[in-house]
């Protein structure tokens, strides 16, 4: 049978044996990373049955996708909604919210010298880290709706992330 291979729980939480949470030991969910892939990775089942190959890599990648997800705080805000079976997608957004991201894109866009980018740079990455502050409050005071618009929030700054970056290439 399949018994070489252990199961995995469907619960990316309990696959890392975690409690949900939005703050994690990130070095102890790598530790339980690379302990979970050594008992997964397909190259410790060459000589396993062809089934057995199949569902350790299927369980091998459900692991990489766990991790994805779990190390990533936007990726595991997410998930800590879903936990609670709220959706964590927003239909509608805050009007002063877009048009203040409209017009600090706008200074990205337009920045031409390096310094003047680092400082749009930190002045975003102070905000995403001030959202997710903001996020796990709510969603321990189970405000699940204004967490989602949290996130929501967050999901605009990571773009507006990558912008920087984009806009930072060009600069150079």
């Amino acid at each position: 049978g399949l018994s070489n291979i252990p199961p995995l729980p469907s619960s990316y939480w309990e696959i890392f044996s975690i409690t949900p949470s939005f703050q994690l030991d990130l070095v102890a969910l790598s530790a339980e990373y690379k302990r979970l892939q050594a008992t997964y990775h397909p190259d410790r089942h060459v000589t396993s049955s062809p089934s057995e190959q199949e569902l350790a890599a299927a369980h091998s990648a459900t692991v990489n996708e766990a991790y994805k997800s779990l190390k990533d705080p936007y990726l595991r805000a997410r998930l800590l909604l879903r936990t609670v079976e709220f959706d964590p997608n927003v239909r509608t957004m805050d009007t002063e919210f877009l048009t203040d991201m409209m017009d600090f894109n706008d200074k990205i866009e337009l920045c031409e010298g390096p310094e003047t980018l680092d400082i749009l740079r930190i002045t975003n990455e102070e905000a995403i880290g001030e959202l997710y502050a903001q996020f796990e409050m709510l969603f321990i005071q189970d405000d699940y709706k204004a967490a989602a618009e949290t996130l929501a929030k967050v999901k605009f700054l990571l773009q507006t992330r990558e912008r920087i970056e984009v806009q930072n290439e060009a600069i150079i």
